[in-house]
């Protein structure tokens, strides 16, 4: 078997979209900064393709790339805050921290989280998912934008 078919096969038997799997497994070779980076540039790419995927009509692949986009851009203000986010539950813990400032941040990522779950149950059409990138933006460039500043204060 091709090694991208194991890493994708790897990545189904742990429940997890393969990009994000090879992304996670290149954090773990990474100094802080450079995860920083990668997570950010990682949020990036998952947006884009997340839309990309929507334009075509796969909605399941298009709910999780934003979903991850959402989760990368997460992970980076974590790394840089130095605040554990390697379990969905510590995925929560990082979004109520950024919620002290903006308690709204809670209910946003609660609905993002449907798009993960469409991904498995495909309950999402179109519209839902359309309707839900509003919430998923904010809640993606608040933590973009929180991790650039911690940055910026070193």
């Amino acid at each position: 078997m091709e090694p991208l078919a194991l890493l994708k096969r790897r990545a189904e038997q742990l429940g997890k979209d393969a990009d994000a799997y090879l992304l996670e497994l290149l954090a773990r070779e990474a100094d802080p900064p450079e995860r920083v980076e990668a997570y950010l540039a990682a949020s990036d790419w998952f947006w884009r393709e997340g839309l990309r995927l929507l334009s075509l009509g796969d909605l399941r692949q298009a709910s999780e790339k934003i979903w991850n986009a959402v989760v990368q851009a997460l992970k980076a203000y974590a790394e840089v805050s130095g605040l554990p986010h390697d379990s969905h539950r510590l995925i929560w813990a990082v979004v109520r921290r950024l919620a002290r400032d903006k308690p709204e941040l809670i209910t946003m990522f609660a609905a993002v989280e449907q798009l993960h779950i469409n991904f498995y149950e495909g309950h999402l059409e179109r519209g839902d998912i359309e309707a839900l990138l509003k919430a998923a933006e904010s809640v993606r460039s608040h933590a973009v934008e929180m991790a650039k500043a911690a940055q910026r204060r070193g």
